[in-house]
Formats: structure tokens, C-alpha cells, sequence
């Protein structure tokens, strides 16, 4: 048998080749990841962002941002613009929270989602894992999302604790503590993964407790100085009433509560809140709030902001000051302050 030689100039060549196809092939990729990183970092063409007119700018003004200023208006429309949605689609609603009052877009968990699918670099996310007791303080949800990040799966993971979102009242923490919470740690993580695309976006879940336990801008527990006959007499078992001597102490927005009779106007303490949620015919869930004065007058809403002010003045044993109207189910609040106590006449 005859010997076999090997020409090794030819072994190196094809070995050269196949290190060129290779280089090439990861120049490539990085390249395809950072054309990416381009498309998600620029700012969206106003051509996906579907147009406002004039009526509908109108029709957003007098009821889906109807306590917006020219300037909170501008932002929530720049929110939604952002996102490629249409404001009246009511997929990012007009919140304001806050002892400010300062606008924060809500949104959903669901198009936290659907924006992080957009990016095309979502690549799924772990369920929620869970550390501690439920609905104590040690209890913990943790979600990891994933993104495609210069061609490799990086993993995001962030941590919701019970005691910073859990709020005082809350019907659904009580009854779904693991969805709520896994819910929080989901948003934080899917924000830390997407940045660009979910900046200054919070889901309702995130900002309950914030709504519960914002500071008041002004005390109003009663300050020492004139006699009882001279100033605003608060009673807790009669809720809030003034003598002729001492009316022209009170805020003159106010003495429609202090001296009235009309059925439809209440005043007194807070002294219980609770929450149910329900289903209408359509299918969709709603909260409504019963709320108990200290006169023993029981009102109920539907309106969040009117239970987040029942709910603060129960804390701070604050008097209320409520219109009503009569339903089928009992009286259903119109509007809902504070009045202010013994010559306080700061107004909320």
C-alpha cells in the first residue's frame, strides 16, 4: 500500500475559509441585534399614531380627561400617541394620584404585554413565584421577563412585596392576594425589559396603596384658641353643625353642609368603607364601595376618587361633607370633601 500525502497548504486554506463564513456569519447578527436596538430606541413616526380631530380632542375633554389641564391634556395625548393608541380607545386612562393631584397614565397589565410583543424581542416571561405568608409582611412575588438582547436571552426580574402595594381597603387583595401581587411584580419587571417602549406606565394594581395612604397638604385637627360657642361644633356622634354666632367662620362653599336640611346633603365621620366586585350584563367587573357615616347614614359609589376621599378621612378621623341622590339601591354620592373643623377653613 502506497503512502498518502496530505498537502497541509490545503488544510489551512479550507480551515481559513471556514473561520471567514464564520466571522461573517456573527458580524451579521450583531448587526441584525443593534439594527434592533435602533428600531426600538427611535421615536415612534407620527404616521402610526392614529389622528385626533378637533370633536374628538373636544369629546376627551369633557369626559375622559375632564380634570386635566392644558398641560396634563397635552401629555396624556403624547402618552397615547406614543403608544400607537387612540384615546378614546381608553386603552391608557387619565388618572391623577398624588396629594398634587398629579396625572399618571394607568393602563393594564394586558398592554404591558401587547407592547412588549411589539418590540419583537419579547421572548416570554416565567410565571410568578411566591416567598413568605400570604398577606403578611413577609410575603414577596417574583416574575422574570425575557428579551432578546444582542442576540442572547436576558433575563429581567423584579420583586413585589405585599407591604408596598397592598392597600388599606381593597375587596380583590383580600380575595386574589397571589394575582395582585404577581401582577405589581410583572409590571416592574416588564418595565425594566422595555424601558423605551413602557416608560411612565403603571398598572392600577401598582398604585392603590398610593391612592390610599397620599399625605394631606394641610392638617385639619381642630386648633386650640376661641370656645366651643365660637367656633364650628364637631360632634362625632352628629356629624357637623354651627350656631348663628359662629356661621360666618365657616367657608361660605361650606354652610350649605353646616346649616342644612335637605335630605341630600350629609355630613359627618367616616367610620366604615367596605368594597364588592361585580359583573354587569356585559360581562364587565366594576367595585362599588358602601360607606357608613357616624350618623349611621349609609352611601355607596362607584367612583374610585370618591372612595380614595371616604377612605383618607376615615384615617385621619376627618368630617365629610356629601351630595346625594336617591337610587333603587340606596343613596349614591355625587360629590365628596372634607369641611373643615373649628375655624380650619382649608377646603379638599
Amino acid at each position: 500500500m502506497g503512502r498518502r500525502f496530505v498537502d497541509v497548504r490545503w488544510i489551512e486554506k479550507r480551515m481559513k475559509r471556514k473561520d471567514e463564513r464564520v466571522n461573517t456569519a456573527l458580524a451579521q447578527l450583531r448587526k441584525g441585534a443593534a439594527d434592533m436596538d435602533r428600531l426600538a430606541l427611535a421615536p415612534m413616526p407620527a404616521s402610526t399614531a392614529p389622528a385626533v380631530t378637533a370633536d374628538e380632542l373636544e369629546l376627551i375633554r369633557k369626559t375622559i380627561a375632564k380634570d386635566a389641564t392644558p398641560e396634563e391634556l397635552k401629555l396624556f395625548l403624547y402618552d397615547n400617541a406614543r403608544q400607537g393608541v387612540h384615546p378614546l380607545d381608553k386603552l391608557i386612562h387619565f388618572t391623577k394620584r398624588g396629594r398634587e393631584g398629579r396625572y399618571t397614565p394607568i393602563t393594564s397589565i394586558d398592554f404591558m404585554r401587547i407592547r412588549a410583543a411589539d418590540s419583537g424581542e419579547c421572548i416570554g416571561s416565567d410565571d410568578a413565584t411566591f416567598a413568605g405568608t400570604p398577606m403578611t409582611a413577609s410575603f414577596e412575588a417574583h416574575v422574570t421577563v425575557y428579551r432578546l438582547v444582542q442576540g442572547q436571552r436576558a433575563p429581567f426580574t423584579a420583586t413585589a412585596r405585599w407591604t408596598e402595594y397592598k392597600p388599606d381597603q381593597d375587596f380583590m387583595w383580600k380575595r386574589m392576594p397571589h394575582l395582585m401581587l404577581a401582577k405589581c411584580a410583572e409590571a416592574l419587571a416588564l418595565r425594566k425589559a422595555f424601558p423605551k417602549q413602557l416608560h411612565g406606565l403603571y398598572v392600577k394594581e401598582e398604585m392603590e396603596q398610593a391612592a390610599d395612604r397620599r399625605p394631606l397638604t394641610k392638617s385639619l385637627k381642630p386648633s386650640p384658641g376661641p370656645a366651643v360657642t365660637d367656633a364650628v361644633i364637631a360632634d362625632p356622634g352628629l356629624g357637623v353643625s354651627a350656631t348663628p354666632a359662629n356661621l360666618n367662620q365657616v367657608p361660605e362653599a361650606w354652610r350649605p353642609f353646616v346649616q342644612s336640611d335637605d335630605p341630600d346633603r350629609l355630613q359627618g365621620r367616616v367610620v366604615n368603607i367596605t368594597d364588592e366586585t361585580k359583573t354587569n350584563r356585559k360581562g364587565t367587573p366594576f367595585t362599588k364601595w358602601s360607606i357608613t357615616l357616624d350618623s349611621g347614614e349609609l352611601v355607596t359609589t362607584l367612583d374610585r376618587d370618591h372612595a380614595d376621599t371616604a377612605i383618607m378621612a376615615k384615617h385621619d378621623h376627618a368630617i365629610v361633607g356629601l351630595t346625594t341622590k336617591d337610587t333603587r339601591w340606596g343613596k349614591d354620592i355625587l360629590t365628596i370633601a372634607r369641611i373643615p373643623e373649628a375655624g380650619d377653613d382649608a377646603a379638599f
